[in-house]
């Protein structure tokens, strides 16, 4: 019996100790899961939200330059299409710093960006044509290239422009429903991870119930057969 017990304890303190073991490990997998989806969570918004937000700015920024290119052929004289001119040169330099920052590489050939740049390059052609026939005092000849040329230009411009910003927003809606299936599938895996010992438990307790009922069909059967045994004895005497 002392033998006995003393193995019982080592087996429970063996249990103990793998029990600890087990959620420490669950805990270590758990901070390294949730450090990982915290990465690429951090990566999805810093791609996606930025890429939006400087879009969005260029889309305004292109606006009030076209704005200010329609006033300076409206311009009465000299002086004021000096000033709206200066307008349109800051309201440019403003619209060209914010598509570096949407293309700071430059041109992205074989990219979903190209025909946003495509078309941004395309309009700024159109609008140094205007330019200088505004310059050289052609003003009919302007008007009907803002017309003919820098409207549909500019209207290819804004088209693009809706294009990227929905295709930004699809990508960030995308990235979150992907982030959240990897959380769904590791929770799982935690969740299971975790939980073994309880499984565990089960297991021997199951195992435990089958040795029992096999002890007890033998004990009866041994009962049986020395009542058996002790009926032939009755007999024979």
């Amino acid at each position: 019996m002392p033998q006995s017990n003393r193995r019982r304890s080592r087996l429970s303190t063996a249990l103990i100790w793998l029990l600890l073991c087990s959620n420490l490990a669950t805990a270590l997998v758990a901070c390294l899961v949730i450090d990982r989806l915290n990465d690429r969570y951090a990566e999805k918004l810093n791609n996606a939200v930025p890429g939006l937000h400087e879009v969005m700015l260029l889309a305004q920024e292109s606006t009030n330059t076209h704005r200010a290119a329609l006033n300076l052929l409206m311009a009465t004289d000299e002086e004021e299409r000096r000033e709206v001119l200066q307008r349109l040169e800051e309201a440019r330099r403003r619209e060209v710093q914010r598509l570096r920052q949407v293309f700071p590489d430059g041109a992205v050939e074989d990219s979903p960006r190209e025909p946003l740049w495509r078309a941004s390059q395309e309009y700024h052609a159109a609008l140094e044509r205007l330019l200088d026939l505004v310059r050289t005092g052609e003003r009919q000849a302007a008007a009907a290239h803002r017309t003919g040329a820098l409207r549909p230009a500019f209207d290819e411009y804004q088209l693009r422009q809706r294009e990227e910003s929905i295709r930004l927003n699809f990508d960030a809606i995308r990235g979150g429903a992907e982030i959240e299936a990897l959380v769904t599938t590791r929770k799982g895996l935690l969740l299971g991870f975790g939980v073994w010992p309880l499984l565990l438990a089960c297991l021997m307790l199951v195992i435990v119930g089958v040795l029992g009922a096999l002890l007890w069909q033998n004990v009866r059967r041994i009962e049986r057969e020395g009542d058996a045994l002790g009926g032939e004895e009755q007999k024979r005497f």
